[in-house]
Order: structure tokens, then sequence, then C-alpha cells
């Protein structure tokens, strides 16, 4: 049922023009690889015009781990 809300959901964003051209996750050819891909090429053009660039690296592994579970409501997914 999730994925028929998704398709559907996506099918109208995409027709509607809402989804940024960044928009890399629920994205027709779009992949977590594309999205490196793009932001490497972007890291490169900026090096190669001389400018300096500053990366910070997150690691949200975790994340999810930290949340108090008791505390969310019943019918949560």
């Amino acid at each position: 049922m999730k994925y028929l809300v998704i398709k559907a959901m996506v099918k109208y964003y995409t027709k509607k023009s809402l989804l940024s051209p960044s928009q890399h996750g629920f994205s027709h050819d779009q992949s977590c690889l594309t999205n490196l891909l793009e932001t490497f090429a972007a890291w490169i053009r900026i090096l190669d015009d001389g400018y300096g660039l500053d990366v910070i690296f997150l690691d949200h592994r975790k994340a999810f781990d930290t949340v108090p579970h008791r505390q969310l409501p019943e019918n949560y997914d």
C-alpha cells in the first residue's frame, strides 16, 4: 500500500514539476550514486575555478537508535 501511495505522489510531483532537479530520493533514474557523482562534479568545478572548499561529513548511522520509542504514538510507521 505504501509503495502505491509513494508512486502516485512521485508521479504527481513530477507531472507538476514540483521536485527540485537536485532531488535524488524517490526520483526516476536518480539514486545515491547519482547524487554522489553530482556532488563530486560540483566540488571539482569549484576547485578547478581556484576556490577553496570545506566539506563537513556527518555520520547518522546511530541517529535512529537514540529515538525514545516508548514516546512515539502507537500507530507510528
